[in-house]
């Protein structure tokens, strides 16, 4: 696995990423979890170099995902934000991102910052798609969840703000099943 030798060479370097990602994804779905990592970190070094955004974006959210569901939030919030920064004009990829953002805020007990995220990612939806039977139906499903996440987010705020104890709320949060997960 290393790079292609010639750097003018932007199509066979788009080439290679798209190869990375495909091997990446597949090692998920083996469940060879740091084999996938490798992939995906290969591909996203070489999509950040040739300025490659939209693949940068993806790579961003899917690596961050996968960080993500294997608890190691600081890595999945830095990809994620980066993600984010560079992703501004793709509404679907940005929804992705933010609901991952939201994850990680609730994996990290900050209500707050997960409850702002996720009136982002609900605000983005409905801008983008004003009637719901034009979205995807994946992010129809991640819509509702975030819909019905945003009411109990909006208690534990409103306690929060009343004083009470952060140690004293417990909010049970399943993060959603991953694509290599064949119960997803």
């Amino acid at each position: 696995m290393r790079p292609p030798h010639d750097p003018s060479d932007s199509d066979a370097d788009r080439d290679q990423v798209l190869v990375w990602i495909h091997q990446g994804d597949q090692a998920c779905g083996r469940r060879h979890f740091i084999k996938a990592i490798r992939y995906y970190q290969l591909a996203l070094d070489l999509a950040r170099t040739r300025r490659f955004l939209d693949l940068q974006g993806r790579l961003c959210r899917d690596l961050g995902y996968l960080y993500l569901h294997h608890h190691n939030t600081e890595k999945a919030r830095d990809l994620l934000q980066e993600g984010l920064r560079i992703s501004v004009s793709d509404p679907v990829l940005c929804f992705g991102l933010l609901t991952n953002l939201v994850s990680v805020s609730m994996l990290e007990n900050d209500y707050r910052q997960g409850l702002q995220r996720l009136e982002q990612a609900l605000d983005l939806f409905e801008k983008t798609f004003p009637e719901m039977s034009a979205a995807p139906f994946d992010m129809v499903a991640s819509y509702a969840a975030l819909y019905r996440l945003r009411r109990s987010l909006r208690r534990v705020v409103s306690l929060l703000d009343a004083g009470v104890n952060p140690e004293r709320i417990r909010v049970i949060y399943r993060l959603a099943p991953p694509p290599w997960d064949p119960k997803g």
